[in-house]
C-alpha cells in the first residue's frame, strides 16, 4: 500500500545523492503571509497528497521519478527573516554545487529570494521565470523588505532578469517601479486571454538558463482556491500544462531549479494540495523528458 511507504514526495524509498537528479527542498516558512495563514504547512501537504499520485505519467508515456528523487530534511525556520534566506541559500547550493535540480517546497514566497540566490552563486546567470497573480515588486511591506510581497524586487537587485507572467494585482508604487526599472518583463493576465498566449509567450521568452517559481495563485480560485491571496482572472490546468511542456522542452532552454509556492491547505489532504503535488511531478516529468519531447 502507497500509505505505508516513506513521508517523502511520491511515497519513494530514499537513494543516494548521487543517483538522484533532482532533490526536493521542503521550506515550511511562514512570516509574513498577508491574508490567509497556513503556508507553513504547504510543504507537508504537498509531499503528504503526493503519495497517492499516479507514478507513471500518461502524457509523457514514461515513469519521472525513475529519473531519480530524492526528498530532503526541511529547511527550518528561522524568526530573522534575513538569515532565513541566507540560510535556504546555503542549503540549496549544496545541491546545486552538485549540479541537481533543486526543487523547493514553500512555505510562503520569500523562500525563492533564497533559492535564486544559490542558483546564481552556482550556476551563473539565469533568469527568473514567475507564474504569479502578484507582481511582488514592492520596496517594503509589513514593515520589511523580505516580504512575499518584495520577494521580485530583491531577486531583481541580485542582476537577475525577471519575466513574470499572469499578474492581476499590482500597487501604484510597484507600477512606478517596473515603469522606470530594467530587467523586468510583466505579461498581463489581461494579456492571456485565447488560446494563443502560450505560442505567443514562447516566442518572446529568451534563451538560457531558468529559474522557475510557481506561486499557486497563479491558478484561476475555481481550480486551486487555498492559497494566501487568490485573485479571480486566474489560469486552469491545461493550459498551464501544456504551456509548460513546450517551454522546458525548448533545446535552448535549461531548468536549473524551480519551487512552488504559497499553498495555504486547511488540513492535511486537499484537492489544492494535490493539484500542487502533481504539478510538481509535472514539471519533473517534463524536464526528464526534455530530450525525447513526445
Amino acid at each position: 500500500m502507497r500509505e505505508k511507504r516513506p513521508a517523502t514526495f511520491l511515497g519513494l524509498f530514499d537513494i543516494p545523492l548521487k543517483n538522484a537528479r533532482f532533490v526536493i527542498l521542503p521550506v515550511p516558512f511562514e512570516a509574513t503571509t498577508s491574508c490567509q495563514k497556513g503556508t507553513k504547512n504547504g510543504p507537508d501537504s504537498i509531499i503528504f497528497a503526493s503519495r497517492y499520485l499516479e507514478l507513471y505519467d500518461e502524457q509523457l508515456n514514461t515513469s519521472p521519478y525513475l529519473t531519480g528523487i530524492k526528498t530532503l530534511p526541511p529547511v527550518m525556520p528561522d524568526k530573522n527573516l534575513d538569515t532565513m534566506s541566507s540560510k535556504i541559500s546555503k542549503r540549496s547550493a549544496q545541491y546545486f554545487s552538485k549540479n541537481k535540480i533543486v526543487v523547493g517546497l514553500g512555505g510562503e514566497h520569500t523562500i525563492t529570494l533564497g533559492l535564486v540566490d544559490a542558483c546564481i552563486k552556482t550556476c551563473g546567470k539565469i533568469k527568473v521565470l514567475c507564474f504569479d497573480a502578484h507582481a511582488d515588486l514592492r520596496d517594503t511591506y509589513g514593515g520589511t523588505k523580505f516580504s512575499h510581497a518584495c520577494v521580485m524586487r530583491r531577486i531583481r537587485e541580485l542582476g537577475c532578469n525577471i519575466i513574470s507572467i499572469g499578474i492581476r494585482s499590482i500597487s501604484r508604487e510597484e507600477k512606478s517601479y517596473l515603469d522606470t526599472s530594467e530587467g523586468i518583463k510583466i505579461l498581463w493576465a489581461h494579456q492571456m486571454e485565447g488560446d494563443e498566449w502560450n505560442k505567443s509567450l514562447n516566442n518572446i521568452l529568451p534563451s538560457g538558463i531558468y529559474y522557475v517559481s510557481f506561486d499557486v495563485d497563479f491558478f484561476d480560485p475555481s481550480v486551486l482556491p487555498e492559497t494566501g491571496t487568490p485573485e479571480p482572472g486566474g489560469f486552469y490546468w491545461y493550459e498551464t500544462v501544456n504551456f509548460l511542456k513546450t517551454f522546458i522542452q525548448r533545446k535552448d532552454v535549461r531548468i536549473a531549479g524551480f519551487d512552488v509556492v504559497e499553498l495555504s491547505p486547511s488540513k492535511k489532504f486537499t484537492a489544492s494540495s494535490f493539484i500542487a503535488a502533481k504539478l510538481v511531478y509535472k514539471i519533473i516529468g517534463f524536464i526528464s523528458s526534455r530530450n525525447n519531447p513526445d
